[in-house]
């Protein structure tokens, strides 16, 4: 969607996360080294065949949900400082939604909510002459809800 002949645009995203920086605001300070960020959902569907094998029916399997993150080093030692490790966060919900920086009329919000995220790995990845050190990190979310505005 295009609002003033505007595109949706990185510049426009916001994190929050209360469990994980104990504030409702969008893009707390603990966020703002979030360079990437990726959701998706996915349903097993499977064709079914009879006799000839040919197609009868569909089958429809379970619902896969699959999120990351990526972050900078130093939002990465701010995580970890709360607990010792991004893996001993437990689970945290994080809600992305977009800025309405015009505040046109025409202009409709979606929230993604990554329900119950969890890290389970902790680590780093640093290359010679790399000017930002980011890794990309899985949430794990146990679901993922879509609303609009």
């Amino acid at each position: 969607m295009i609002i003033n002949n505007v595109a949706y645009s990185w510049a426009m995203v916001q994190l929050t996360s209360l469990a994980l920086t104990g504030s409702a605001n969008p893009n707390p300070i603990i966020l703002q080294g979030v360079t990437a960020i990726k959701w998706n959902k996915k349903k097993k569907v499977e064709t079914n065949y009879g006799l000839g094998g040919e197609p009868v029916n569909r089958g429809f399997g379970n619902t896969e949900y699959t999120a990351q993150i990526t972050m900078d080093y130093n939002t990465q030692v701010q995580l970890r400082a709360l607990k010792g490790s991004l893996m001993a966060l437990g689970e945290f919900d994080l809600v992305l939604s977009f800025a309405n920086e015009f505040n046109s009329q025409d202009f409709s919000t979606e929230t993604v909510t990554l329900k119950g995220c969890l890290f389970n790995e902790d680590g780093m990845e640093v290359s010679q002459d790399d000017t930002n050190i980011t890794k990309e990190f899985e949430l794990n979310p146990f679901k993922i809800e879509l609303s609009t505005k």
